[in-house]
């Protein structure tokens, strides 16, 4: 009887295959197992391989939020059990090495596309990292000059295979008359340009820009206005208006906007309608207006005593809302329960800054 090979004994093919189906804390142990195994796991094409799959089966990896607190932690919001003292799926990570953990400085996560993570550091200083490998790269700085009135976005580019970060500057108080300085950093030439700037007509871009289908999604606000979807094309470098937002916020006299989300690759967006009225969509068809669909309506103020600002990250399989509160609190909203729950997460600090990322092994060096 033949003897049955052992899986390093198989074509690299199918080992790769196989292997590209683990989630990334089996495949950075599994480096462990052979040199081969350890130059095909570090190999880029891999990280591609291993994204693919992850992007078709949202199991093999998780996805988590990560908070700018101290320590920095990044929680798998799927994986919440509710408790009040904790949860599973939370780890303790020591900030990228450039970064002086100096309770001063103001750290800001101001882009997630594919794993990677932007920081801005004290308005001035630029970490591209990945949490989930530990890898970090320093960033050149913009040939302008950043201010705290600077918002970004992270994205890749599929027509040339290269990350790209966006900053739109502007100057503050607007003016009518002003315009948003943009500028891009291309991850392959490590290069900041200046583009054509941006006609604001008094719009303010809020947050950063959502990564999805090859562009940034920002949703710019305007005073006696309705808001807008602002999608910046990576590939066209140009800004353009997205659709038309659902006809439920030209119907309501009052609409407050939390913000712009993602559930699983579909665009998500949570607004305040009137005073105690709190609902999620979900565009299901991208682009098309007709495809708006709502996901849960809440008759109730589930978030008393936080006004400030109020940001919604994301739409979990469960149907729950992840919502971040002036910084001050991660709180995970049921719809269906009509109730709210606390993730509970530990801080030294004032306050803090969160953003959604899927795990990966993509390399910020290229």
């Amino acid at each position: 009887m033949a003897k049955r090979k052992t899986v390093c004994q198989l074509p690299p093919d199918i080992i790769a295959n196989i292997l590209s189906r683990l989630p990334v804390k089996s495949l950075l142990r599994s480096k462990c197992v052979s040199k081969p195994w350890q130059s095909l796991i570090s190999d880029p094409q891999f990280a591609k391989l291993h994204l693919n799959q992850s992007q078709k089966n949202s199991n093999i990896n998780p996805h988590r939020v990560l908070v700018s607190t101290n320590p920095m932690q990044s929680i798998d919001y799927e994986a919440h059990n509710g408790s009040e003292h904790g949860s599973k799926g939370v780890l303790e990570l020591d900030y990228p090495a450039p970064i002086e953990k100096d309770p001063e400085y103001d750290v800001e996560l101001v882009g997630s596309c594919n794993g990677l993570i932007c920081l801005v550091v004290d308005y001035k200083d630029f970490i591209l990292w990945n949490p989930s490998t530990r890898q970090s790269r320093e960033l050149p700085k913009p040939k302008h000059r950043p201010n705290r009135f600077s918002v970004y976005g992270l994205g890749y580019d599929f027509s040339t295979d290269d990350y790209k970060l966006l900053r739109v500057a502007r100057q503050y108080p607007a003016i009518a008359s002003d315009e948003a300085k943009l500028e891009v950093l291309s991850m392959t030439t490590n290069v900041w340009r200046r583009i054509p700037d941006l006609q604001t007509d008094q719009m303010k871009l809020d947050g950063c820009g959502i990564f999805l289908n090859g562009s940034l999604h920002f949703l710019a606000r305007k005073v006696s206005s309705l808001n807008k979807i602002l999608s910046f094309d990576l590939a066209k470098e140009k800004f353009h208006e997205l659709v038309p937002l659902p006809d439920r916020l030209e119907e309501n006299h009052y609409v407050g906007v939390l913000g712009l989300g993602v559930s699983g690759d579909c665009l998500c967006l949570f607004i305040e309608c009137g005073e105690n009225l709190y609902e999620g969509w979900v565009m299901k068809e991208f682009g098309v207006k007709s495809s708006w669909t709502r996901l849960f309506s809440s008759p109730v103020d589930p978030w008393p005593g936080y006004k400030y600002y109020q940001s919604a990250l994301c739409y979990t399989k469960d149907g729950k809302v992840l919502i971040d509160f002036d910084g001050y609190r991660l709180d995970m909203f049921d719809s269906k329960e009509q109730r709210f729950e606390n993730l509970a997460i530990r801080n030294n600090w004032d306050w803090f800054h969160s953003i959604a990322y899927t795990e990966s092994l993509v390399s910020p060096h290229f």
